[in-house]
């Protein structure tokens, strides 16, 4: 099976677009069957690229085999739709290729993320550390297979964030029965700080050969992780929270391969564990009151939101709690130390907002804000795949050749629309939307003609959303709003006020549950002439 990737950008906040062209061996003549493996080849291929968005490559490589079991092979857990840009067979009939875009759920992935304890990329986790008990038969505690064991051990906690002190026990095998006592005493024999059942998240790792019950001249390496916890009592020796095993044929003349076959085996079953132990490692959280002070309205609040909350585990149950005319307020969780609590409100270079003073006020954590407009720049428009279509559109209806498109970004921003201009732009889901300013031509004398905008819309190809669109002031003020539901064609115009020259003009779709429509035409595409 020969498979190309094919990835396109993000688009939009809540969809994921990628493309991957699949090609599989027909076999016995079976057109059928050769047409279903390459379909599902392909889409277990776009998910996996949707998943590399939000772990490194090396993680990928570490977590292969479970990134595959609840991923690749589960490709229509996390799929909205598909388009079929090409399929066709060799004329031998040996080969069917078939050649894909689909667009991917993003909060699926990174609910399937949360479900296995994996922080995606862009999450603001710090490393957490984990005493960890390595306790082996004495033949697995020999330099050359403990060095490459814990190595690559250590390479699949790693996409958790998980940093381990380890710890091994070098005399004899430490039975489970011996319970945590032991292993407490065994912490405070290689530490000279005070150990006690509070030195926990403990992690142990045990490895020990077993005799073949079919065979008695073959073994068996069985590798299990155990989570122990303090919620147990010290004297209920046998009972640990969480476990995992995997067991595969062991010789020492194989060790090379039998170190990842083993730990590869072991990460499908380890989730549990890991998600035990994390939970523990978060501690309990602190009640937390919010009070932002300086923001200029909605548009301006969820944005402020998302950029310091979003992917931010340590903030949960986020709640708005008060809308004032001079501040919004909410509440949260804070799993972290209190301590540290006000670098998480240090905001990345390019955020469209300043945080001019931070401070503790009446039990409000008080935050000021100054935002800063950052107006982006539209993209000259350039045939894109679809366009014989636009072009065939744009003759049959005598609608203007665009001279700017929105660019494809990971998120939109805010574009700058000049007058007399056309742009095009895609609206790729349901909840998508894009935003323009819009200036007064300053040249013009009267204030009519300087400030009487003329707006068509014309929308190309079918859809079943419904396009809306949406003026604001120069505060971003909501000032009137236009449902053009099945309409293709709108114009009207805009006389801005006295004093202002500019707005801001958005195109979006009315959300709503569209009941018995599934799959194409969950989008639209339109041409925007400002004049």
């Amino acid at each position: 099976m020969l498979t190309l990737f094919l990835a396109l950008p993000l688009m939009g906040q809540s969809l994921l677009v990628e493309r991957a062209e699949s090609t599989v061996v027909i076999n016995r003549d079976n057109l059928v069957r050769a047409k279903a493996d390459a379909l599902k080849d392909a889409k277990g291929q776009v998910v996996m690229q949707a998943v590399a968005r939000y772990l490194d490559y090396n993680s990928m490589v570490s977590l292969k085999p479970l990134l595959k079991k609840h991923f690749f092979e589960n490709p229509d857990d996390f799929i909205e739709s598909i388009r079929v840009i090409s399929e066709g067979n060799t004329e031998d009939l040996s080969e069917f290729t078939i050649n894909i875009e689909t667009r991917i759920f993003q909060s699926r992935i990174i609910s399937a993320f949360r479900k296995l304890g994996l922080p995606p990329l862009d999450e603001r986790v710090p490393f957490r550390d984990y005493y960890l008990i390595y306790n082996a038969e004495n033949e697995f505690r020999q330099t050359e297979f403990l060095t490459k064991f814990l190595e690559q051990l250590h390479a699949r906690l790693k996409p958790y964030r998980i940093r381990t002190k380890d710890i091994l026990v070098n005399e004899k095998f430490l039975p489970v029965k011996a319970g945590m006592q032991a292993r407490l005493n065994l912490l405070k024999s290689n530490h000279d700080e005070q150990t006690d059942k509070n030195s926990f998240p403990l992690l142990e790792l045990k490895s020990s050969k077993i005799a073949d019950g079919n065979d008695p001249q073959q073994h068996n390496l069985k590798t299990e992780i155990i989570f122990w916890s303090p919620e147990n009592k010290l004297t209920d020796s046998p009972i640990i929270i969480a476990s995992a095993t995997a067991l595969m044929p062991y010789s020492s003349e194989q060790i090379d391969s039998i170190i990842p076959q083993l730990l590869d085996r072991l990460i499908l079953n380890w989730t549990p564990v890991i998600k035990k132990a994390l939970i523990f490692n978060e501690g309990r959280g602190i009640k937390v009151k919010i009070k932002f002070i300086g923001l200029y309205g909605p548009v301006e609040e969820q944005l402020l939101v998302k950029t310091l909350f979003h992917n931010n585990p340590r903030w949960k149950n986020l709640r708005l709690d008060t809308i004032s005319s001079n501040f919004v307020s909410y509440r949260s969780l804070y799993l972290g130390n209190k301590d540290k609590m006000l670098k998480e409100f240090i905001l990345p270079p390019d955020s469209q907002f300043q945080i001019s003073e931070l401070k503790w006020e009446d039990n409000y954590l008080v935050v000021n804000v100054t935002w800063h407009e950052l107006i982006a720049s539209l993209e000259p428009y350039f045939t894109l795949d679809e366009g014989n279509d636009i072009d065939e559109e744009t003759e049959e209806n005598n609608l203007p050749i665009p001279e700017f498109q929105v660019p494809l970004s990971p998120f939109k921003q805010t574009y700058r629309l000049p007058l007399t201009s056309t742009v095009y732009d895609n609206i790729r889901h349901r909840g998508d939307s894009t935003l323009f300013m819009i200036k007064a031509d300053k040249d013009n004398e009267s204030y009519e003609e300087k400030n009487l905008i003329k707006i068509t819309w014309n929308r190309l190809g079918p859809t079943h959303l419904r396009p809306k669109l949406t003026i604001y002031d120069h505060n971003r003020k909501r000032v009137k709003g236009y449902l053009l539901k099945r309409k293709k064609h709108f114009s009207f115009q805009y006389l801005l006020p006295e004093g202002n020259d500019a707005f801001y003009l958005k195109i979006s779709d009315e959300i709503g549950f569209l009941e018995g429509v599934a799959g194409s035409y969950q989008s639209f595409r339109y041409f925007l002439t400002v004049n």
